[in-house]
C-alpha cells in the first residue's frame, strides 16, 4: 500500500510501538500500511460508524491482515481500554471535536506513550488545550496535498501544564524550530484568511469589535514571529 499526503505524513509520524490505535479510521488505510512496513505489530481501526467500519474489514480481509487488525465501533477512545494502545493516531477531524475526544477519555490519553493528532481545522484550539491540560507537543509537520497544508503532531502527556505566545497556538512552535519547508507558505495562508475576515468585518462597519481587534493582534503577532525567523535563517 502507498500513502500520499495527509495520511502519508500521519503514517511517517507515527513512532514503532506494539499496539496503535486509530480513531475514525473510515477505510483502515492508516493501521494496513503500519502493520505492512512494521511500524507495529498489531493494530485497533475505530469508527463511530458502521459504514466506514465495513470499509475498512473488507481492506483488512483483502490486504490478510485480519490476524493483525480488529475494528472497533464507538465514538472517540470509548472503544478502547487504558493501557491496551501504546500510540493514538486522532485524525481528519476538526479542532473542536478533538479536544472534546480528548476530554471525554482524558485518562486513556494521559496513558499512552504518544497520540498522533492532525487537526482539519481549529488548530489553535487543540494546541492551546493540549499544553494547558499538562500535554506537550514533541515534534510537528507540514505536508502539502492539492492547494492544501496539512499538520500532525506527536503529543505526549507530561503533566506540566504550559503557556505559549498566542501567536504559538495558530502556527506551532516546532515548525519554526524544524524550519519546516512549507512553514512560509502556511504562514502567508493563515495571514491571507486573517486579512479577509477583518476586511469582511470592516464592510461590516464592525471595525471596533472584539473579534477584529483580536483578530489584527493575532495576525500581527504571526507577522512579527515570522519576521524575526526570517532574519535568523
Amino acid at each position: 500500500m502507498e500513502l500520499k499526503g495527509r495520511l502519508k505524513l500521519i503514517a511517517d509520524m507515527t513512532p514503532n510501538c506494539n499496539i496503535v490505535c486509530d480513531i475514525g479510521t473510515d477505510h483502515a488505510y492508516i493501521p494496513i500500511y503500519l502493520v505492512m512496513n512494521k511500524k507495529c505489530q498489531r493494530a485497533l481501526a475505530c469508527d463511530v460508524r458502521k459504514g466506514p467500519i465495513s470499509f475498512a474489514d473488507k481492506n483488512i480481509d483483502e490486504y490478510g491482515l485480519s490476524q493483525y487488525i480488529s475494528t472497533r465501533i464507538g465514538y472517540g477512545l470509548d472503544p478502547i481500554e487504558e493501557n491496551e494502545v501504546d500510540v493514538i493516531i486522532i485524525a481528519g477531524m476538526g479542532g473542536q471535536i478533538i479536544k472534546e475526544i480528548l476530554e471525554r477519555s482524558l485518562a486513556k490519553a494521559q496513558k499512552a506513550k504518544a497520540l498522533i493528532i492532525q487537526p482539519m481545522n481549529a488548530i489553535e484550539l487543540i494546541r492551546q488545550w493540549l499544553y494547558e491540560k499538562g500535554f506537550d507537543i514533541f515534534d510537528e509537520k507540514l505536508a502539502k496535498e492539492e492547494d492544501r497544508i496539512y499538520n500532525a503532531m506527536i503529543v505526549k502527556w507530561t503533566g506540566k501544564a504550559q503557556s505559549k505566545e498566542e501567536a504559538y497556538y495558530y502556527i506551532g512552535e516546532k515548525l519554526f524550530e524544524n524550519k519546516d519547508p512549507l512553514l512560509p507558505e502556511l504562514i502567508e495562508k493563515k495571514i491571507g484568511q486573517m486579512e479577509k475576515i477583518i476586511l469582511e468585518m470592516e464592510k461590516m462597519n464592525d471595525k471596533n469589535s472584539k473579534k477584529r481587534m483580536d483578530t489584527v493582534r493575532i495576525r500581527d503577532e504571526i507577522s512579527k514571529l515570522f519576521m524575526e525567523y526570517k532574519e535568523k535563517a
